[in-house]
């Protein structure tokens, strides 16, 4: 009986000893401060996500008696699946293509149509009018629909953003295409609610381009939308997204156009207020290039960086204070049974704030295991490049003495 007493107190020592998570290997701490003792939602930042690994696999919380506190990503509401509907008059009236699309008698609020357009190889305008009653319009957007063939390929978007709306009817009038053949609409999400990151924009000459360099100070910063506007009164021209997170290795992430136009309203002449380009941008730089053609570069360029929020959430009840930890390169993801269970619809949430980013004073540096050729990858190279050369030079040599 004593035996199996002090076997059992062995492996309870353990379980607590696995369980209460040593920091050594985790290179950052901060607090997480919260009120109360529901499970805690907190947003990481830019540093966060520079430092830890990509999906935080290497985060851990610890509560005020060193266990850890499991976490997950809050999970988001689902976004409105496109819905094809009905279009009705579409034909043309003048030089124009027009449709009135109906979106039926129950109230949805919508901010976006995907449109049908059969061309290839166009640059057009679609306006977008809302009613209720087919004879009252209101203006809601003036947006460029596209097919070209650029340097990087063939882009095309025929997709019209507009203020969130709940019109039944949908007026299209469409200039530079040949007719609309039908019409998907979207719904906005609580997740699709952007929100501006800090950048640095800087703005370069090449050529006949204009580049506007973004430095977002961390790499792998999530960013899903760049917003583009400039002071010149009006343009059109195809632009490119790229990202980076060295500085020098760049990969495509969006062909677009940036513009500005004019359109007619019941106050009078007004203009578009610039260019909304989405991408999936998980980098330090993002470099937009915007082709100028024959004309002079835009004046005043602005662009902001915006991403939606992508919110954490620790379990709730456990004893103050919270410190997270990261910045392990090689840790495996922890496993929670917090983050496998069903999320209650009931649950409420305490808002947390992160406190500032510090070095852990107990961290220790894990010694490198990798093969000399793994840490010394640049060395090897040189050093089978002079060897590729001396065989070639031998070669020759031998060639060069047998003739």
């Amino acid at each position: 009986m004593r035996r199996l007493t002090v076997s059992l107190l062995a492996v309870l020592v353990f379980a607590s000893s696995a369980w209460a998570l040593e920091t050594k290997d985790l290179r950052y701490e901060r607090p997480l401060r919260a009120q109360g003792q529901k499970p805690i939602t907190f947003e990481p930042d830019r540093r966060m996500y520079g430092h830890a690994q990509v999906g935080f696999a290497d985060l851990r919380i610890i509560d005020g008696t060193g266990e850890q506190v499991p976490w997950r990503t809050l999970p988001q509401p689902r976004a409105a699946r496109p819905v094809d509907v009905r279009v009705l008059n579409a034909g043309r009236q003048g030089n124009a293509s027009v449709a009135l699309l109906d979106l039926g008698p129950r109230r949805k609020v919508l901010d976006r149509l995907e449109l049908d357009i059969p061309d290839t190889g166009f640059v057009g305008r679609v306006r977008v009018s809302g009613t209720d009653d087919r004879r009252t319009f209101t203006h809601l957007s003036t947006s460029v629909v596209y097919d070209i063939e650029g340097a990087e390929g063939r882009a095309r978007s025929t997709v019209v953003t507009f203020p969130p709306s709940d019109f039944r009817y949908l007026q299209l009038k469409a200039r530079g295409v040949s007719r609309i053949d039908g019409a998907r609409v979207s719904g906005d999400s609580p997740r699709s609610m952007a929100l501006e990151v800090e950048s640095t924009p800087r703005v370069e000459r090449a050529g006949r381009a204009t580049l506007i360099v973004v430095d977002l100070e961390y790499p792998k910063v999530p960013v899903d939308e760049i917003r583009v506007s400039a002071r010149t009164p009006q343009y059109n021209r195809p632009a490119t997204v790229a990202g980076s997170n060295d500085g020098k290795t760049w990969v495509l992430l969006a062909s677009s156009r940036v513009y500005r136009l004019w359109y007619s309203s019941v106050s009078g002449s007004t203009r578009t207020p610039g260019t909304s380009i989405r991408i999936d941008g998980r980098h330090r730089y993002l470099r937009l290039r915007i082709e100028n053609g024959d004309d002079t570069p835009l004046e005043g360029i602005e662009v902001a960086t915006l991403a939606f929020p992508r919110p954490l959430v620790a379990e709730g009840g456990h004893p103050r204070p919270l410190r997270l930890f990261y910045g392990d390169p090689f840790a495996r993801r922890p496993v929670y049974d917090f983050a496998r269970l069903p999320v209650p619809k009931s649950t409420t949430y305490a808002p947390g704030a992160l406190g500032s980013e510090q070095r852990n004073e107990l961290f220790e540096p894990q010694p490198d295991t990798r093969s000399f050729a793994a840490r010394h990858s640049s060395v090897v190279t040189v050093a089978l490049v002079i060897a590729a050369l001396a065989v070639m030079t031998a070669g020759g040599l031998a060639l060069r003495r047998r003739a």
